[in-house]
């Protein structure tokens, strides 16, 4: 039986067989169902022997095979030192409309509670994005007063408890995803977006508010926050998204990047984990 959900705007119909904890979250962006969703993924499971896709062999990225096929894509994961089989593998077409995802018996990885129908519509949904005007960005987001304010910076630097400040010191805050949020342009207009899939704390909403601003977060023992340039701006944002092996996916990927900065504000914040360092970056929403 398949199922929708919204995600960032668009419509997807899949018949995953989702875990528990993941159909939890993904409750929270359950669609209607449409004779016309933007996206189509069937999950095929327990599947012997998964043939390699025919195609030109692009890229090989951490036990990842990239193929340019006939009609589109395809993706396979094998760890030889694991077994000599086929572990996953994804069929897309050119514009990752309809998606086909074949996944070897549970038995073969030993594991229990399947979670890679969860994960691989995430990892598969940053290409759909990509014929979107839209991407998923390593970050912490958050709304306030309709408006949308994007946090990013390494992992370990502080945006969690940077955008926890705001729910401790600004009343009305709310987390839009704490670790994965979604940006789509919109008629030149970037949108944010939350998503179900938002790291280790699981803190994510379905809102979608105009984003305002992107902010990228530095320690300091003060708080300030001063204007970015825009070109030091795009270098920070391809760092915080992942990069597509594909030459034809990175190109867009960076278009829209570029577009991202050139839509937006980039700010440069300096802080600490007080609440100066919350009205320092509150200045990003004037």
């Amino acid at each position: 039986m398949s199922s929708f959900y919204t995600f960032g705007g668009l419509t997807v119909k899949t018949d995953a067989p989702f875990h528990a904890d993941g159909l939890y979250h993904l409750s929270f962006y359950k669609a209607e169902p449409t004779e016309n969703p933007d996206v189509i993924f069937t999950v095929h499971t327990n599947c012997e022997n998964i043939p390699e896709p025919e195609g030109t062999f692009i890229a090989e990225v951490n036990k990842r095979y990239w193929y340019k096929t006939q009609n589109g894509y395809a993706f396979f994961d094998k760890i030889e030192a694991l077994t000599d089989k086929i572990l996953n593998l994804m069929v897309a077409d050119e514009t990752f409309s309809h998606i086909e995802l074949y996944l070897c018996p549970t038995e073969l990885l030993q594991i229990k509670n399947d979670e890679r129908p969860y994960h691989l519509t995430q990892e598969i949904l940053r290409y759909v994005f990509l014929f979107h005007e839209g991407t998923i960005i390593h970050a912490s987001s958050l709304a306030y007063d309709g408006k949308g304010l994007l946090f990013s910076a390494p992992s370990g630097t502080g945006k969690s408890t940077h955008t926890n400040l705001w729910t401790k010191f600004v009343p009305g805050t709310e987390i839009v995803n704490d670790d994965m949020p979604i940006v789509r342009l919109e008629n030149g207009i970037p949108y944010l977006y939350g998503a179900p899939w938002s790291g280790k704390n699981s803190i994510h909403k379905n809102i979608r508010v105009p984003l305002n601003a992107v902010v990228f977060i530095e320690r300091n023992t003060t708080s300030s926050l001063s204007p970015m340039d825009s070109m030091e701006g795009v270098w920070k944002l391809i760092e915080a998204i992942r990069k597509p092996v594909v030459p034809a996916l990175a190109e867009k990927n960076l278009d829209i990047i570029g577009k991202i900065i050139e839509a937006l504000p980039v700010y440069r914040l300096q802080c600490d984990i007080s609440p100066e360092a919350v009205k320092a970056s509150m200045q990003a929403l004037e």
